[in-house]
């Protein structure tokens, strides 16, 4: 199979804005109109990719995947891929990042790739990101970086930076508000559910999820709705009960918070 490397800051489409960050850049990529079908590549930097608008195709690490709003997906160096079907409009912020960089975070592919496909502050951060690159009041360099550093050190690691081996009744309890992130949990019932006593989860959630058990759930609501803004005709008010924020504003005030964002803003990207 052929396989084409792309020099260092070269992606598909039409970057029409970009920043530099010490060993890497940030860059909003736009795709036009017509239906670009790419060759099998790679690129010689890592690369980090956060779809916002549109879908697309792609080959990856040996998988087909079709790609919509919210998607996140990480390009070590050297891997080959391609994507295919762009729909109209469809863009893309691209993180572009070198080994030097890396070294410097003291972070492997391999850790970096598992860090960042699952933990949601990954989008939020991306999003913050993207934000700076656009705000002219913003603090340069400096802001742009401790963003990296929240990206590549989230406050918890998806809750492994503790002590190796996690308590079941934590894995349980993630597990349970994420899939159950729309029911108004009593913490009686959680811990049942978990299976501990109700001071355990009072006196370590804190230690495990690094926030509060409210600020856990708005950020899984803030992520669910990052989707529905991009892909529905629903009102941002629909979306606000959809996602179960008792009113717009509070809808409003929280997803700002967590992407730098007004909800309305950015469903103009």
């Amino acid at each position: 199979m052929p396989m084409k490397e792309m020099p260092s800051k070269t992606f598909l489409g039409n970057i029409s804005v970009s920043k530099a960050i010490d060993g890497g850049f940030v860059a909003l990529t736009q795709y036009s109109d017509k239906r670009i079908f790419e060759e099998w590549h790679c690129h010689e930097n890592a690369s980090i990719s956060f779809l916002l608008n549109g879908v697309h195709e792609e080959d990856l690490l040996g998988k087909h995947y079709k790609r919509v709003p919210g998607d996140i997906k990480f390009i070590p160096a050297g891997e080959m891929h391609r994507c295919n079907a762009y729909a109209a409009s469809t863009k893309k912020i691209n993180l572009d990042l070198k080994h030097s960089l890396l070294h410097e975070m003291t972070l492997s592919e391999d850790v970096l790739l598992e860090r960042l496909l699952q933990n949601r502050q990954t989008k939020f951060t991306l999003l913050k990101l993207y934000h700076e690159i656009h705000d002219k009041n913003g603090y340069g360099q400096a802001s742009l970086q401790l963003l990296l550093y929240e990206l590549f050190h989230p406050v918890n690691a998806d809750l492994k930076s503790y002590s190796g081996k996690l308590p079941l009744w934590v894995l349980r309890l993630k597990e349970i508000l994420n899939d159950e992130w729309d029911v108004r949990f009593d913490l009686q019932d959680l811990a049942h559910k978990a299976g501990v006593h109700p001071v355990t989860i009072s006196r370590y959630f804190p230690q495990y999820f690094s926030s509060t058990l409210s600020s856990y759930l708005r950020s899984i609501r803030v992520e669910k709705s990052i989707n529905l803004i991009k892909t529905t005709s629903l009102s941002l008010t629909e979306i606000a009960y959809t996602c179960g924020f008792a009113d717009q504003a509070h809808f409003t005030r929280s997803f700002k918070m967590h992407t730098g964002f007004v909800p309305k803003d950015f469903r103009k990207i």
